[in-house]
């Protein structure tokens, strides 16, 4: 496949293709096109040729394989590993200043009405049941969900895991393989900004396979790379954070999906409701001067609590169904 993005980007000493990879994650191929390098990722990013799936690098390894290690296959990935990564690639948030953690802690009021947005969603679909999400988080869409279904998370990290507990919320810490969950146990999961998160995307939908039950409902919400933002914006797109690793097209998203045993029913870009104050502070990723002008301008004109509803066509949120 020709990878239409392979020219984008700030090129390093690196051939402009690899070979000799271990299996891409998606297809198995063993060579990729270098897109580009940024600090903003944790390794340069690739294209790979036989599927067009865009991947990082990771330091010191090659990329997580389709044909994956004993311990991926069986479940057993770690968490306190996870965890430890966890925090090691939101430090190097931090140093980036990509995240401003007390505009983060604002946001609690817009975190609860995505929830609810995404919950209306969803039950264009179904109603009711038991609800999965994977990487809930803090909890805020368990807690909406909870009126309508009996809902259950998973989530890798421990601090955001204790407040869903908290909360009074039934949340599992760790991965979705430790949970253990029953087969076809659940009616709808949801990964709401974590698939691009996971070491083997693929792995981890064989097993919402197992415990979704046939007929039952997969949603996947995450970055789009096929974007005219990424053409113009290149190594600078917002979504280029240290913790995510794959980036997806509709295409390759699908073609994840329909090998792993789902039904593709609905694809399309959304957009986020946020504070101005956070849009602001995401401003800061381009252009830290703007963004302080913004920011004075806005606590002035007391807008920082007004909400924005912004929808770049560079998110997309998928349903399908499990067959």
């Amino acid at each position: 496949m020709n990878c239409a993005f392979e020219a984008v980007g700030i090129h390093l000493n690196l051939k402009s293709e690899i070979s000799n990879l271990e299996s891409c994650d998606l297809c198995g191929a063993t060579n990729a096109s270098f897109v580009l390098a940024t600090r903003r990722l944790d390794g340069p990013l690739v294209c790979c040729k036989g599927c067009g799936l865009f991947y990082v690098l990771l330091p010191g390894k090659k990329p997580i394989a389709g044909n994956q290690s004993n311990e991926q296959m069986n479940g057993t990935v770690n968490s306190g590993r996870i965890a430890a990564e966890m925090v090691r690639l939101s430090e190097r948030a931090r140093e980036l200043a990509l995240v401003e953690p007390r505009v983060e802690q604002c946001e609690q009021p817009w975190r609860e009405l995505m929830a609810r947005e995404r919950l209306d969603d969803l039950k264009r679909f179904v109603a009711g049941g038991r609800l999965l999400e994977v990487g809930c988080s803090t909890g805020e869409m368990l807690q909406v969900a909870g009126s309508s279904f009996t809902a259950f998370g998973v989530e890798a990290d421990e601090a955001s895991s204790r407040v869903s507990v908290s909360r009074g919320l039934n949340c599992s810490h760790g991965t979705l393989a430790e949970a253990k969950f029953p087969d076809a146990h659940f009616d709808v999961a949801a990964m709401y900004h974590v698939v691009e998160h996971f070491p083997s995307p693929r792995a981890e939908l064989a097993e919402l396979h197992r415990v979704i039950a046939p007929g039952g409902w997969l949603v996947i919400e995450t970055p789009n790379i096929e974007t005219l933002w990424f053409r113009l914006l290149g190594a600078r797109w917002r979504q280029f954070i240290p913790d995510h690793i794959f980036f997806f097209t509709p295409a390759t998203l699908a073609r994840l999906c329909e090998e792993s045993g789902f039904e593709i029913c609905e694809l399309r870009h959304v957009g986020k409701a946020m504070s101005t104050r956070l849009f602001i502070s995401r401003v800061g990723r381009y252009t830290r001067t703007t963004a302080r002008i913004l920011a004075a301008v806005s606590r002035r004109l007391n807008l920082d609590d007004r909400t924005l509803r912004l929808n770049f066509g560079d998110v997309m949120r998928l349903y399908a169904r499990r067959v």
